[in-house]
C-alpha cells in the first residue's frame, strides 16, 4: 500500500511526533518557508504539517487543488489561512488545550519573577552587589489583585494557581457571561466581569489570555495602559499582536506601569533592535510558555496522529474548522 505524502515544514516539537508521521506517511521535509518554494513542494503532497514562523497562505493552498489536510505543529493557527482552507474544504488541524498547564505555569512564573525582582537581584549579585538586597524592592503576592483578560483553558489554570496556591484576588474579564465559565469561576473563587476597563484599573497584575483575531489585534493599547496602576505589571503569554507594542513601550518608559513579562511578540521572532527587549523593567522569553518537554511530546504526537487519521479517511481528534468534516472526512 502506497503511503500518503506529507510536507513537513520545520521540525515538529518532539521527535516522537516525527516518528509517528514517518511511520504513516512519506515525509518531505524542508526548513525553508519562502512562499514560492512551498508552492512548488506542495504540488506533490497530500498534507502539510508546519510550525511558525512558516505560514500557509492562499497561494500555497491554490498550488495543490488535491490537498487533503493542513496541520499546525502545536496549538496556534494564526499562521494558517484557515478561512481560505475552509472555503476549499480542507481540514485544518492543531492540538488545542494540551499546552494549558505549561503556559499557565509560565504566566505564574512571570508574575512571581516580577514581584520578587528576580532579574534585578540576579544581575546585581552577578556583579558582586550584595547590598542590592536593601535597595531593590520585592513584593508579597498574597492579597494582590490579578486581572485575567479572557477565561479559557489556560486562564483557568492560571487562576487556580494564583487563587488557591498564592491566595491572590483573581478577577477574569469575559466578553459575555456563560454558565459553564461562571461555574468554573465559582469553584475556583474567581470574580467574572464584562467591563475590561474596570479590570485593568483595579489590578496589580494583568495577564492576557485572548486569541489573536481582527477584533483583538493591537486591542491592548494606551487606552488601557493609562488607567492601570503605576505599580501594576502586564503579563502576555497569549499572542504578541494583541498588544500595541509601541504603546506598551511608552507606558513602560514613562512610568505609567511598573513592568511587564512578555513571552510573545509581534512579529516573531522579534528584531534584535526591538526596544522592549532592552528595558530593565521587562522580563522577556522566546515564546516558550507552552513548550515544555512534556507538552512538546503531547502536541507532536497528537498532531501526527491527527494528520494520519485524516489521510486514512478518519475523523481527527482536534480540528480548527469542523464545518468541513461532512465534506472531507469519513466517520
Amino acid at each position: 500500500m502506497t503511503k500518503p505524502k506529507v510536507l513537513q515544514i520545520l521540525s515538529m516539537y518532539h521527535s516522537e511526533g516525527e516518528r509517528i508521521l514517518h511511520e504513516g506517511a512519506e515525509v518531505i521535509r524542508t526548513d525553508q518557508y519562502a512562499i514560492p518554494h512551498l508552492c512548488e513542494l506542495v504540488k506533490n503532497v497530500d498534507g502539510i504539517v508546519l510550525r511558525a514562523p512558516a505560514k500557509i497562505t492562499r497561494e500555497i493552498i491554490d498550488a495543490n487543488p488535491e490537498l487533503k489536510v493542513i496541520s499546525g505543529a502545536g496549538v496556534g493557527l494564526d499562521n494558517i489561512d484557515v478561512a481560505y482552507a475552509t472555503k476549499k474544504g480542507i481540514p485544518v488541524l492543531h492540538a488545542p488545550s494540551v499546552n494549558k498547564v505549561s503556559t499557565a505555569e509560565h504566566a505564574v512564573t512571570l508574575v512571581m519573577a516580577l514581584s520578587k525582582s528576580l532579574i534585578s537581584f540576579h544581575e546585581n549579585m552577578s556583579q558582586g552587589n550584595y547590598d542590592s538586597r536593601i535597595t531593590i524592592p520585592a513584593y508579597e503576592l498574597k492579597g494582590k489583585k490579578v486581572g485575567l483578560i479572557g477565561f479559557g483553558n489556560i486562564a483557568q489554570e492560571v487562576a487556580k494557581r494564583l487563587k488557591i496556591g498564592l491566595e491572590m484576588d483573581v478577577t477574569a474579564w469575559v466578553r459575555e457571561f456563560k454558565p459553564d465559565k461562571h461555574q468554573i469561576a465559582n469553584e475556583i473563587g474567581v470574580d467574572i466581569h464584562t467591563n475590561m476597563e474596570e479590570v485593568f484599573s483595579q489590578s496589580d497584575f494583568i495577564s492576557l489570555h485572548i486569541p489573536l483575531n481582527e477584533q483583538t489585534r493591537h486591542s491592548i493599547d494606551r487606552k488601557y495602559f493609562r488607567i492601570m496602576k503605576p505599580s501594576a505589571f502586564l503579563i502576555n503569554t497569549a499572542r504578541g499582536a494583541v498588544v500595541n507594542q509601541n504603546d506598551l513601550y511608552e507606558a513602560l518608559t514613562t512610568g505609567k506601569i511598573a513592568g511587564a513579562g512578555l513571552d510573545v511578540f509581534d512579529p516573531e521572532p522579534p528584531g534584535k533592535d526591538l526596544p522592549l527587549l532592552s528595558l530593565p523593567n521587562v522580563i522577556v522569553t522566546p515564546h516558550v510558555g507552552g513548550t515544555t518537554v512534556e507538552c512538546n511530546y503531547i502536541m507532536s504526537t497528537t498532531v501526527a496522529q491527527n494528520v494520519i487519521k485524516v489521510l486514512e479517511g478518519k475523523k481527527p481528534t482536534y480540528i480548527g474548522n469542523p464545518e468541513v468534516l461532512k465534506v472531507k472526512i469519513c466517520e
